[in-house]
């Protein structure tokens, strides 16, 4: 039998961390590029009103639906309508690729908007997985959030409508501080879908990259410009909510404006002709 002799085994170097998530290097913008964006995204729904208001038209069905259903606990539909803003990247996908179309001179596809998934079906499909998971995090938290606050002045299933909802809250003797945790923790949720998802979308779709590096990409971006990214953030709750607080009928317009004004945010972050480092 052959006689077994040991060998020394030779160390193997770890990984670096820049290899581990590489992405795409990113540009500094200032804030002022903001209100280009918009006007761009406004350019965009005025150069393809119907299919960019057909997308808006849907959004604003769909919370109108979700808000007659759930108008009987209000407590359940805060906590959708906030996590609305999670998934909202996610849903923007057809517009998005309305406003490439443009870009590049292309006639408008409508169908192939409907399509886009097509463009990467595997890094889109994680993502849709990645926001959905997100999602189904937040609803339950906030709704465990406003029922335990709620529990001291009545069951939260029994208030019927807003008014309902409305009058918990005037005779809660800690209203503040059930505002401050619904805040802060819904904070945290939409700081990490903002960071992770500010240009995830358009790098999947244009560059075909997998979901790691569109994420880093985004990442980046929000480490990169920091105060531009919030002020965009802001922005961007601020217009949306908007939306939502005309019975979600504004957001025929607000969807698609802010939707094809990322388009644009995307193209001015990222060179467009950069390589992956």
């Amino acid at each position: 039998m052959e006689q077994f002799i040991s060998r020394p085994t030779t160390a193997s170097p770890a990984p670096q961390v820049g290899d581990l998530f590489k992405s795409y290097p990113v540009q500094q913008v200032d804030a002022s590029a903001i209100p280009r964006w918009l006007k761009r995204g406004w350019e965009d729904i005025q150069a393809n009103p119907a299919a960019s208001l057909f997308y808006g038209a849907f959004f604003a069905i769909a919370g109108i639906i979700l808000s007659m259903f759930s108008a009987a606990h209000p407590g359940f539909a805060v906590a959708f309508t906030s996590g609305f803003f999670l998934v909202g990247p996610f849903l923007a996908l057809g517009l998005y690729v309305l406003s490439w179309q443009r870009e590049q001179g292309k006639k408008i596809d409508f169908g192939a908007s409907l399509g886009a998934i097509r463009h990467n079906a595997l890094g889109l499909g994680l993502y849709a997985l990645t926001v959905s998971f997100l999602m189904l995090l937040w609803v339950p938290a906030s709704a465990m959030m406003i029922a335990l606050f709620f529990n001291n002045i009545g069951s939260l299933s029994n208030m019927t409508g807003y008014a309902a909802l409305w009058d918990g809250l005037m005779h809660m003797n800690n209203s503040f501080l059930f505002g401050l945790s619904f805040l802060g923790v819904g904070f945290l949720f939409a700081l990490v879908a903002f960071v992770t998802g500010v240009v995830t979308v358009p790098t999947l779709i244009e560059r075909k990259a997998d979901l790691m590096t569109a994420i880093a990409t985004s990442i980046r971006v929000c480490m990169t410009n920091p105060k531009t990214m919030f002020l965009w953030a802001i922005t961007i709750t601020l217009i949306i909510g908007l939306g939502l607080a005309t019975f979600n009928l504004g957001l025929i317009i607000v969807m698609p404006l802010v939707a094809h004004a990322s388009w644009h945010a995307y193209r001015d972050l990222i060179a467009k002709d950069a390589s992956i480092r």
